[in-house]
């Protein structure tokens, strides 16, 4: 007969168990941690009449049903850690030392009948301890949002807690919170892996970039003398961007033809007579002009140019984007007779 109980989980395994491990440490292994898991249960006083334990191979579900406390769960989980640290302290085979990583949860599950005629548990708790495990590292333990919802609120455990949105099968998202205790013998607070985004290299310039660059950098004073331009944003970014691609244009075509020029004026004008002239356009249109090149072609290396009040100043040039032209398209910082120093 199915039995409705709460129950609170403690799922756990070996981290990295066949890695670089004989077949008989994994056996000794799976010894020592058995006789650890039954030890913290003695020690904590856990009856085993109220106990399931299920192997998992490298690991184990510990069950236990309709158990008074708030935490024990995770104090147990705390207990194992610290034995497991002990063993480790004292042995000298580094195949048979090892890290477990602990999950916890509790719910409202079934108690049933396995094939073999023993008790055992069904239901989304031991489901969700096992996805809340997957996302720890050695050490560590995690628990699911039902444990943190009773714990944090209690004085010894409220300040020790880190949180995260954990990611199981089919993508699917859950809350995950870390038990970061520095009281902890063997606990790990270090953030998950699994939580830690992958450091980007950073984005080659693109060949038009790397002449808005150069452009921006060559003609950067006329800027500064227009800064208080209400329209400077606007007007200096579309012209350094027909600069740019005038420049790319011509870096393209075959000596023998006239390149085709979008700029106005381009290689008759002075660069501040070109502003000038852009700047009597329709305010709208060089407004919608700059976002859509802002947005295509600059927005990946807006680390590049200096920061406003309200925006990036895509034509003031940061020293870390004269290193970066110089660094990845020296030939087009030759052109323009940039070097790494220019804007310091």
């Amino acid at each position: 007969m199915t039995q409705t109980a709460r129950i609170q989980y403690v799922f756990l395994d070996v981290v990295g168990f066949t890695k670089n491990r004989s077949v008989e440490a994994q056996t000794e292994v799976v010894a020592t941690l058995n006789a650890i898991v039954s030890s913290s249960l003695r020690e904590l006083e856990v009856p085993s009449e109220s106990t399931v334990l299920l192997p998992t191979g490298d690991g184990m579900a510990i069950a236990m049903i309709e158990l008074p406390g708030f935490d024990l769960h995770l104090r147990l989980a705390v207990h194992i850690l610290g034995a497991v640290a002990q063993h480790n302290a004292t042995s000298s085979d580094p195949m048979r030392r090892f890290e477990v990583r602990i999950g916890i949860n509790e719910n409202i599950d079934n108690v049933v009948e396995d094939i073999n005629g023993r008790r055992n548990v069904a239901g989304a708790g031991i489901s969700m301890a096992q996805r809340v495990m997957d996302n720890a590292d050695g050490g560590q333990v995690l628990v699911g949002a039902t444990v943190y919802e009773t714990l944090r609120h209690r004085e010894h455990y409220m300040s020790n807690w880190r949180s995260f949105t954990g990611r199981g099968k089919h993508g699917t998202t859950f809350p995950v919170y870390q038990f970061v205790s520095k009281e902890a013998k063997g606990l790990s607070v270090t953030v998950p892996s699994v939580f830690i985004a992958p450091r980007r290299e950073p984005e080659k310039l693109s060949r038009f970039a790397a002449y808005y660059l150069a452009h921006a950098i060559a003609n950067r004073d006329f800027p500064l003398s227009r800064k208080s331009d209400p329209l400077i944003d606007n007007v200096a970014l579309v012209l350094l961007a027909f600069l740019a691609e005038d420049s790319e244009v011509a870096a393209n075509t075959p000596i023998y033809q006239e390149p085709y020029t979008i700029t106005w004026d381009a290689g008759k004008v002075t660069f501040e007579e070109q502003y000038d002239y852009y700047d009597k356009t329709d305010s709208w249109l060089l407004h919608k002009l700059r976002y859509c090149i802002q947005e295509k072609h600059l927005a990946s290396f807006a680390e590049l140019f200096e920061k406003g009040e309200m925006d990036t100043l895509y034509w003031a040039v940061r020293p870390a984007g004269v290193q970066r032209l110089v660094t990845e398209w020296p030939q087009i910082a030759a052109e323009f007779g940039i070097s790494a120093g220019k804007a310091d």
